[in-house]
């Protein structure tokens, strides 16, 4: 039953996207020369993401669909709970966007950020029966996602803000592009630690090869690789780091969504 998943997965790369642009955007207003530009737009996407995510909830399996399809309704409802007050933080970081003070905003960006992984921690359980124990590898997967997926969104936004302002230092692109290489390094050595104990072994069905491969070859080893080269030249080109940053964004997303559709569908978290 694997099409029961896909309004779960839609909803949980949605949120990543929210919740990785609110990390990206609370970490690069720290370093203090952010655009406050910037702030707003990535706190306007992350709005609309974290506001789709929500819209799915009501379409989540329940029932003998979701039993069919393996799924713990517990945790999935808790999830869609949490959805909730993650969007009201969301919209708060999105009102302090406006705001001066750079303490509220990076304070807003920070309580975003911990409800958003709490709320990806939970729905990390839905794939395991009420009695059985928590993978601690699936409680970290899903936050570095988010990490990858919105930091590479938020990196590839604040690339605009150097076709309009020349002289903004590069400091915060290449800050936003290393913060993405450190996700995508620290994914690969959970997929590293998930082979080692034997997760990836056996026989799998032809299009979940396909999806891990998708997820290992473009969304992890390819994205490192552009991402890498978007932040060594933002220092020297920033149109072509932020051209770098497209592809990146498109390399985590269609990881993620394989990650995350492998995930739903075998339990195996990477």
């Amino acid at each position: 039953m694997a099409i029961a998943t896909l309004p779960i997965v839609l909803s949980v790369v949605l949120t990543e996207l929210a919740v990785g642009g609110s990390f990206l955007g609370c970490w690069v207003d720290r370093g203090g020369r952010a655009p406050v530009g910037f702030l707003k737009l990535v706190a306007f996407v992350d709005a609309g993401a974290i506001a789709a995510a929500l819209a799915l909830v009501p379409v989540f399996p329940r029932g003998d669909l979701a039993d069919a399809a393996s799924i713990n309704t517990g945790p999935l409802g808790a999830f869609g709970q949490a959805l909730i007050l993650v969007t009201v933080l969301v919209i708060i970081q999105l009102v302090t966007a406006f705001l001066p003070a750079r303490g509220i905003r990076i304070a807003a960006g920070i309580l975003t950020t911990v409800a958003g992984v709490l709320a990806l921690a939970v729905v990390a359980l839905v794939t395991k029966p009420a009695e059985s124990s928590v993978d601690p590898l699936a409680l970290v997967a899903m936050p570095l996602g988010a990490i990858a997926l919105g930091g590479a969104d938020g990196a590839m936004l604040l690339g605009h803000w150097y076709l309009v302002t020349p002289k903004l230092s590069p400091g915060p692109l290449r800050r936003a592009s290393l913060t993405v290489v450190a996700a995508i390094t620290l994914q690969i050595a959970l997929v590293g630690i998930v082979w080692l104990r034997g997760d990836l072994t056996g026989t799998w069905e032809t299009a979940l090869s396909v999806a891990l491969g998708l997820r290992i070859g473009v969304g992890l080893l390819m994205t490192l690789v552009v991402a890498a080269a978007a932040w060594w030249t933002a220092g020297m080109n920033t149109q072509s780091s932020t051209g770098l940053l497209y592809v990146a964004l498109g390399c985590v997303f269609a990881g993620e969504v394989s990650a995350r559709v492998i995930f739903f569908l075998t339990g195996v978290p990477i």
